[in-house]
């Protein structure tokens, strides 16, 4: 593979100034080129304002920036800003013609060794590629915006897309720090097709009378499936407004993969009346006159999420099937391109691959769209008894180590066991399924002799963010009550679990973290970080022993300061109140973890397994009292209405409004 030293971004606009920027970055000479100088001009404008504030926040020095600057040229001439590139990568708008009489001109001044990468988040690559003079070095990249914060790319292979082509990308994608995905020229590639499809059948659920209103499906999608936004206010706020470009893409889709992917009734009624959205006031929802559109947490308590759900996995099987990608890469492109809580297929796996095939059926007998005729992978996996999590395999197996959200690394030499909570888009905040998965590295830790301490810490910046509150959505008082019971039992175990259990917090450790924290022997804590109870905010109350287990630990003073006040304890106050064993410096955090628990793993393990229970049974009689009372009570407590204001006010960024209801 050739060296790639040299880069042209055609395209001065937000994403062309945004890729031309990290390209710089990775420390490529890198041409700007746009077809005036005053887009240029704005693309410059652009890449340094973004620069100086990074410079403002302390992310970035002066002379870095300056560097980069230095990297950067700006042409107007097409021949002279490609006649030195490596790679080419367009960023003209999403217009097939435009980009097919691009990649001719370029084609025909730049030399022959030149890779050109189009920029395209669903347009065909070998349509693109027939006008370029060697479409094998023609490839996809469908970057997403913004990059600082959207770190995946889609690479995708046209027809006739050479290897060369595809490595060419991949090397200077990866200089620029983003998280790579292959996928065939499909139509939608992988984020869209899914997101499009899911969108859309946002609008049918509606249309079809399945849901009371897009205030239901939304609110249900949100909270119950625990994505970032409901779909159809994504439409209507992404970018301003995005009905416009949801109703092409689906037309595309029809054209594509059949009729029966047309756009919903809602969707092409607000198209064509002229309603994209926030940026024309109105859209699925009213924007004028200021309005906000909140979406309440009940809102969606009766519309099942799995509506929407079973379709996009039937689109992702569907791309499995046609060899098109991978699961992984299908999982990474809705956790990174998506913004969804887990995988796809990880979520197909928790619902029952069964129930969403059921789903599938029905939806298939009822309304007679092909689009919701089960993928053979699917039928397959039916037929074959690999049902998700349930069964042990799914799309994923569940067997003998083998985590979604754990990481577990055994040192057989120091005989410290490292589980480390993995979760880091959603501040490692526990679920079910993740609650289930500790449990089951705890029963591989016990009955391994190369372990003799677990040390438990957190992906990313956080330690623990608590309970994932999709578990209080459901509405249904035996689901709350099993997850609520699941946190006790497992907190229990680790009390009286025969090995000692450190608490490394190197971030923060919020709610359910911190009950978890407290179960755990010993505890040790990034001195920058910081410790909450925030139940209270939300209408909820502790209920994994943070009135139990804090109460004896830092006496009831401080403990109801927590709890009710529900403010942060820094370092200096939780070492002084006794939360914490140690408060350490960030720089020497790691190096103080590993010596502890080394001096732990060290000790004598039937001793350690005898005082261990001795102090948790010593207070039995009270504290397992308490704790069962606690669950039942903090159960109960999630069918009110303030805890339905509590969560919603949280996703609005506002401050609640209790009613005591």
């Amino acid at each position: 593979m050739k060296e790639v030293k040299n880069i042209t971004v055609l395209g001065a606009g937000a994403m062309g100034a945004q890729i031309a920027a990290f390209a710089a970055e990775a420390g490529y000479k890198v041409v700007v080129r746009d077809i005036e100088n005053k887009y240029l001009d704005r693309g410059r404008q652009l890449i340094i304002e973004a620069w100086e504030k990074r410079v403002k926040r302390g992310e970035l020095t002066a002379e870095k920036k300056d560097e980069f600057a230095g990297h950067l040229s700006f042409i107007v001439d097409v021949k002279e800003a490609v006649k030195n590139a490596d790679l080419v990568i367009e960023a003209v708008p999403e217009i097939m013609d435009l980009k097919k009489k691009v990649v001719k001109e370029v084609s025909e001044v730049a030399s022959d060794e030149m890779v050109f990468a189009t920029n395209t988040s669903s347009l065909s690559i070998a349509e693109i590629a027939k006008s370029a003079k060697h479409p094998e070095r023609v490839v996809g990249t469908h970057y997403f915006n913004p990059l600082n914060r959207m770190a995946l790319l889609e690479i995708v292979h046209g027809e006739l897309t050479s290897d060369e082509a595809i490595k060419v990308s991949e090397s200077v994608a990866k200089a620029m720090k983003r998280v790579v995905i292959h996928v065939k020229d499909v139509p939608g590639f992988v984020a869209n097709r899914i997101f499009c499809v899911m969108s859309n059948e946002s609008d049918w659920a509606v249309a079809q009378n399945e849901a009371k209103s897009t205030l239901a499906v939304d609110s249900a999608l949100k909270f119950k499936l625990g994505l970032p936004m409901g779909l159809l206010e994504i439409m209507d706020t992404l970018g301003g407004g995005t009905i416009d470009v949801e109703y092409h893409v689906m037309e595309y889709f029809a054209e594509t993969l059949g009729k029966s992917y047309h756009s919903a009734p809602i969707l092409e009624k607000l198209f064509k009346t002229g309603n994209y959205g926030k940026k024309t006031g109105k859209g699925y929802y009213d924007w004028t006159n200021g309005q906000t559109n909140e979406i309440p947490m009940g809102a969606g308590a009766d519309f099942e999420p799995i509506r929407v759900l079973a379709p996009g996995v039937n689109e992702a099987a569907k791309l499995i099937e046609q060899g098109a990608t991978t699961r992984e890469e299908i999982d990474i492109a809705v956790l990174l391109g998506l913004g969804f809580p887990r995988g796809i297929l990880r979520m197909a796996d928790s619902e029952g691959i069964d129930n969403i095939v059921n789903e599938l059926n029905r939806l298939h007998t009822t309304y007679k769209e092909e689009r919701y005729k089960p993928s053979s992978v699917l039928t397959t996996m039916v037929m074959q008894g690999k049902l998700g999590r349930k069964t042990g395999e799914g799309f994923y197996s569940y067997g003998f180590g083998q985590y979604e959200f754990v990481k577990l690394n055994i040192n057989k030499v120091t005989k410290v066991a490292r589980l480390i909570l993995n979760r880091p888009q959603r501040a490692n905040a526990l679920n079910l399924d993740f609650l289930a998965e500790i449990n089951q590295a705890l029963n591989e830790m016990e009955n391994d002799s190369n372990v003799r301490c677990v040390v438990i810490s957190g992906a990313g910046p956080n330690f623990c963010g608590g309970a994932d509150v999709s578990a209080f959505a459901s509405g249904k008082m035996d689901s709350v009550l099993r997850f609520s019971d699941s946190g006790q039992t497992l907190f229990t175990r680790m009390e009286i679990f025969p090995k000692p259990i450190v608490a490394a917090i190197n971030g923060a450790a919020m709610g359910g973290g911190l009950e978890m924290a407290l179960a755990c022997d010993l505890r040790i804590m990034n001195n920058k970080t910081q410790l909450r109870f925030p139940e209270l905010t939300l209408g909820l109350m502790p209920g994994w022993g943070g009135t139990q287990r804090v109460i004896r630990l830092i006496g009831g003073t401080r403990a109801k300061e927590m709890v009710l006040l529900a403010d942060p304890v820094m370092a200096d106050n939780a070492l002084e109140w006794g939360l914490v064993n140690y408060a350490i410096e960030p720089g020497k955090f790691e190096a103080f973890v590993d010596e502890l628990a080394l001096k732990l793993a060290n000790g004598a393990p039937l001793a350690q397994k005898l005082t261990k229970a001795m102090f948790y049974y010593g207070a039995q009689a009270d504290q397992r009292t308490g704790a069962f009372i606690e669950s039942e009570a903090s159960a109960s407590i999630c069918f009110t209405k303030d805890i339905e204001e509590g969560i919603t006010s949280m996703f609005s960024r506002r401050l609640p409004k209790f009613k005591g209801q």
